[in-house]
């Protein structure tokens, strides 16, 4: 998922980003928000990637945890809503002709950044530093800032804060909680949606 901020600087300038700029734009926001982790845990004694290690098991706990949101995301892609018509729309008119420019792995490293940088600064530092001092305050303020970050849309920054409090339980509820978990499912869920919204811009005939 790419931040409100990331959205709103793509969208302002969008027709007039090449290819090129596109994935480095995308790539100084994702990678500031990495610094931020890594600036913030070195400040206050909050390694980020601390819990961060391999496992072919947690890969694939990661890989499991990634279906749940690909169903909310199809039934989303499904509703006739206005609400969701909105945010699909706003998605396509924004990044749908960017997508489009895009090699595969493209689109695959940009969810790779947005799930390696996001993960590590919400769940990996915020979330883990403040549930230091409240578990309920951690979850409640590492969400809500999470949402914040994809306030494209009020919808779209309320179903993004359900999606960070999935993504926190998949840390807080495991007594060895590894941080890849999170990591593979946001990138996985990433991927899918980069898609939807290409397929949905090639569909209008773009």
């Amino acid at each position: 998922m790419t931040g409100r901020r990331g959205v709103n600087v793509i969208s302002n300038d969008s027709k007039e980003l090449s290819h090129s700029q596109f994935l480095i734009t995308v790539a100084l926001f994702e990678g500031g928000l990495l610094v931020a982790a890594i600036v913030g845990g070195w400040l206050l004694d909050c390694p980020p990637t601390a819990t961060l290690s391999w496992s072919f098991e947690d890969f694939g706990l990661g890989l499991l945890a990634t279906v749940p949101m690909l169903v909310v995301l199809a039934i989303c892609a499904l509703s006739n809503s206005k609400a969701m018509k909105k945010i699909r729309a706003f998605q396509r008119d924004t990044v749908g002709h960017l997508l489009d420019q895009c090699r595969w792995y493209d689109i695959v490293l940009l969810a790779l950044l947005a799930g390696v940088c996001e993960e590590v600064l919400f769940r990996g530092f915020l979330f883990l530093w403040l549930v230091r001092f409240n578990s309920v305050i951690a979850v409640l303020i590492s969400n809500l800032a999470f949402g914040a970050a994809h306030a494209a849309t009020p919808l779209y920054a309320i179903l993004a804060t359900f999606l960070g409090l999935y993504l926190t339980a998949l840390i807080a509820a495991d007594p060895t909680p590894n941080l890849l978990i999170p990591i593979i499912a946001h990138t996985v869920y990433d991927v899918a949606a980069f898609a939807l919204v290409l397929h949905d811009y090639r569909r209008q005939g773009h």
